[in-house]
């Protein structure tokens, strides 16, 4: 080889050895970063600190740092706290349909609003109530009860007597004197035998008469119990404007056995049961009694009865009382006239059923002026009797 051709080789070679040398190394698959690292990356503000969303997310999960600490902390991110109300709910306690007041007045009839309803705002909420200490039983006050019936309707529904429309009540002289009592419920809700007996009848009473005329009560289910009256005759109680019938005459039924649902057949204006208590003839309008003294009350509540006469001792009528606690007030009202039987046991003219177990002011006024107050306890489970006589 020429000495020009080996001086050529050499430049190529050093060439070469001067050029780098790739290098072939494994697959690594890239991974793209996370949104934790993106934040991370353009903000040193915990992630949980950022503005946040109306729809709650799951905590992202930590990734690592730089610098791991050497005991990890957990950071929780804050959430909001419920804090309960103590105004009951609407769809607990529901109305109906006059518009509510918050805080009742002293009118010739003054509007049921939720804070007078069957249970307390404090019951609601779970707020212990202060425990007061009963007086000693009262003779004049305590009268023999016959508590013998359930609620007929459950308690996932409206189980609570309407106080706008109670026994013996003219709504403010709007509807003929009441001889039962209303448990408000939507169409459809299940209404339940209030004890043990036999199907005196079930069906319409567009042929059978157990109102003031025909088809008054529409779809109605009427039970003859084995329990009497104290005096021996024979007890009824009615479920009246039912959707349907679930029973059928002469058919043995038990307590809380289904009898149909909710409807507003008849002379109904809405949806509701009507709940009647009848004593010795089922099918006379005239033999009802008030149904508040037959159906247990809520346990630690009771029932207030009474007679409001003038000062000769003679029964007035439609007269407003208001009853009112250091927690809630209620309304009660005497019976509008004398087409509805006092109970044969107490001989009342007024009852307010359905109230804690509490000291109460008993109050009657007219035109501002105060005719009768009185502070009384009402006893749980039984019946509390007062006699109001007006100045």
């Amino acid at each position: 080889m020429s000495l020009v051709r080996k001086l050529i080789v050499l430049a190529l070679l050093v060439f070469a050895a001067c050029q780098p040398i790739d290098v072939i190394t494994p697959f690594v698959p890239t991974i793209a970063p996370s949104p934790t690292e993106i934040a991370l990356e353009h903000t040193a503000v915990p992630t949980a600190h950022l503005a946040p969303s109306r729809t709650p997310t799951i905590p992202m999960t930590p990734t690592d740092t730089l610098t791991p600490s050497p005991t990890p902390t957990e950071t929780f991110t804050p959430t909001e706290t419920f804090t309960p109300s103590l105004t009951p709910s609407p769809t607990l306690f529901p109305t109906n349909t006059r518009p509510p007041t918050d805080t009742p007045t002293l009118t010739p009839l003054p509007l049921i609003t939720a804070q007078s309803s069957a249970v307390s705002a404090d019951e609601l909420s779970g707020t212990p109530r202060p425990t007061l200490t009963p007086p000693p039983p009262d003779p004049a006050r305590q009268v023999a009860d016959h508590f013998l019936f359930r609620r007929p309707i459950s308690e996932n529904a409206v189980n609570w007597v309407d106080r706008n429309y109670p026994y013996g009540a003219t709504s403010g002289g709007r509807l003929q004197v009441h001889h039962g009592v209303e448990f408000q419920n939507p169409r459809g809700t299940l209404i339940y035998a209030a004890g043990d007996g036999v199907v005196y009848y079930a069906g319409d009473d567009l042929t059978s008469m157990f109102g003031p005329f025909n088809n008054y009560y529409g779809n109605l289910v009427v039970i003859q119990h084995n329990a009497t009256a104290p005096d021996g005759r024979p007890v009824f109680t009615l479920y009246g404007h039912m959707d349907r019938v679930a029973v059928q005459t002469g058919q043995v039924v038990t307590s809380g056995q289904e009898l149909g649902i909710v409807g507003g057949t008849g002379v109904a204006l809405g949806p509701h049961l009507h709940f009647e208590v009848r004593v010795g003839d089922p099918q006379n309008f005239g033999a009802t009694r008030n149904p508040e003294l037959w159906l247990r009350p809520y346990p630690r509540y009771g029932t207030l009865a009474g007679r409001v006469t003038d000062s000769a001792g003679n029964l007035l009528y439609d007269v407003t009382l208001k009853v009112e606690s250091a927690t809630i007030t209620r309304y009660a009202w005497s019976y509008a006239d004398a087409s509805v039987n006092g109970d044969d046991a107490f001989g009342e003219n007024f009852t307010l059923g359905d109230i804690p177990a509490d000291y109460y002011t008993v109050t009657v006024g007219e035109n501002g002026r105060v005719r009768y107050q009185e502070l009384i306890y009402v006893y749980p489970n039984r019946t509390t009797f007062i006699n109001v006589q007006l100045n």
